[in-house]
């Protein structure tokens, strides 16, 4: 994985690395959380094929209570490059990230904590599946990626609050 710079925004073309990327990570998440863990997805566009994605690979990992966060081994985890966000509030989620480099500043998974069967391991799952399984959106979702970093290039969370509209569409659909 390459990676992205604090802040920085671009998107690449789809790489058939992005899932051996997951599955070296899931097993590295899954021997060092061993039975905290309920399971762990491959999320994110680098999970949805034939898209272009920011270069990071994005894992969900769900507990049985959000709570059992609190017992990772935050050691381990720093040793295998992963680090907890704690300047990302965001309730009901806790979000770790691997870094390949700390100085600059390089990311290369993003891991969102949730508990399992709750409301953000549906979302991120339903979004998955629902672009997965429609090519079409798929490819509406990568033209509004494509914009929306060359318009937030440099801001992180302006590129990710600007998709949220359509994110939020897509998991409210009606099955057809």
């Amino acid at each position: 994985m390459s990676g992205l710079q604090k802040g920085e925004v671009y998107l690449v073309e789809p790489d058939d690395n992005w899932v051996q990327s997951f599955i070296n990570e899931k097993d590295i998440l899954q021997r060092v959380l061993g039975d905290l863990i309920i399971d762990i997805q491959h999320i994110g566009s680098t999970a949805i094929p034939g898209i272009k994605a920011k270069p990071l690979v994005d894992i969900l990992i769900s507990l049985r209570k959000i709570e059992d966060f609190k017992m990772f081994d935050f050691q381990e985890l720093k040793k295998n490059g992963y680090y907890h966000l704690a300047k990302v509030k965001i309730e009901g989620k806790e979000v770790i990230a691997k870094f390949e480099s700390l100085e600059p500043l390089i990311k290369t998974h993003v891991v969102h904590v949730v508990e399992y069967e709750g409301d953000w391991w549906h979302k991120h799952i339903l979004f998955r599946n629902r672009l997965t399984a429609q090519p079409e959106l798929a490819k509406e979702y990568e033209q509004l990626k494509i914009k929306l970093s060359k318009e937030h290039s440099n801001n992180e969370n302006d590129y990710a609050n600007a998709k949220l509209e359509f994110v939020d569409r897509v998991i409210t659909m009606n099955e057809d």
